[in-house]
């Protein structure tokens, strides 16, 4: 810890505003128009398998004030690439972040002993593409860029005429509590063969998938479209759209968009993200936009392309490798 007068402790549910305030301050510097919310953080901080005493560090000021923090996730089964979120005060720097990174990568290295013996395990965090600041410190501290995200936008000029959907499939209403665990199925295949992704038990899944729905206030069940395999009754794919962007007032996001395996490549997802964009432009939302790997496994930014986005603004993925070994990851397809 620098000389500087600051102290440590474990976060607590009554700092979700202040670290929000942080990490607003950190986004406007790196230039991007985010307002992070308290209560997107309670969210995170409250999901099942996770304990914020255990898994957090605050650093505070000698007057009280916090100016940086880092919060470490590692519930995955098995853990073998935890990852965390942090922030620093940009005016308060001050060597807070080498130390917050040291903190982290003492915290992966104690996961360690929860992975298979031969399992490879490293720990993930990210920056804003271009902001020296933190993209520095990660370095500093060992971490390289390993994936590329892109926030994908389009910008309506006018209302965006629906296409059907293939032959053979429909839209009906989603049920919440009947449909979810439909919905969790689906996205379990559709997102199987993503980078990174590695299989947890469909209890946990639901589990999750509940909870992040259920504490979103963005989350609205007459929005969700399902797409129906008419033939088999099978749900084919999904599209789940937010009121808004939860880090931007007045923009619309779309959380998942979701096909099984067995149905790609006949047109639902560019159907289903048409009328959704259609349903935005409805509801007075011209702007919409979703998140996507830069080097999607399934090609999904052509995807996006197809269908009128564009790249906006990008976020880099860092890695440090804490031990080497065999992948359990999804890093390539088959």
């Amino acid at each position: 810890m620098p000389d500087c007068g600051y102290t440590c402790r474990p976060l607590k549910m009554d700092d979700a505003e202040r670290c929000a305030e942080i990490s607003t301050a950190g986004a406007a510097c790196a230039g991007a128009d985010e307002q992070f919310q308290s209560q997107d953080l309670l969210t995170e901080w409250t999901e099942p398998g996770f304990c914020l005493g255990e898994s957090s560090l605050g650093i505070v000021n000698g007057s009280g004030r916090m100016i940086g923090y880092a919060v470490f996730f590692a519930i995955e089964d098995p853990p073998v690439r935890p990852w965390f979120n942090w922030g620093v005060d940009p005016d308060k720097r001050c060597g807070i972040s080498g130390d917050l990174l040291a903190w982290a990568k003492d915290m992966g290295m104690q996961v360690i002993p929860r992975c298979p013996q031969e399992a490879r395990v490293s720990l993930w965090s990210g920056a804003y593409h271009g902001y020296r600041a933190d993209e520095d410190a990660l370095r500093a501290a060992g971490f390289t860029v390993k994936r590329v995200w892109h926030e994908m936008r389009i910008d309506m000029k006018e209302r965006p005429a629906p296409i059907d959907l293939p032959p053979g499939f429909v839209l009906r209403p989603y049920r919440h509590e009947e449909d979810l665990p439909l919905l969790v199925d689906l996205v379990r295949d559709a997102f199987s063969d993503h980078y990174g992704h590695i299989e947890q038990s469909f209890d946990r899944d639901l589990e999750r998938f509940r909870h992040w729905l259920e504490g979103s206030a963005y989350f609205e069940t007459d929005r969700v479209m399902l797409a129906m395999d008419e033939a088999t009754g099978a749900v084919a794919g999904s599209v789940l759209p937010m009121t808004q962007h939860f880090r931007r007032p007045g923009l619309g996001y779309i959380d998942t968009v979701g096909v099984r395996k067995a149905y790609r490549r006949r047109g639902l997802a560019s159907a289903m993200l048409r009328r959704s964009f259609a349903d935005y432009w409805d509801r007075g939302i011209k702007s919409v936009c979703l998140e996507v790997d830069g080097d999607s496994l399934t090609n999904a930014v052509a995807l996006y392309e197809r269908v009128g986005m564009h790249v906006h603004s990008s976020f880099d993925s860092y890695e440090l490798l804490l031990r080497d070994g065999v992948e359990l990851a999804k890093v390539a397809m088959e």
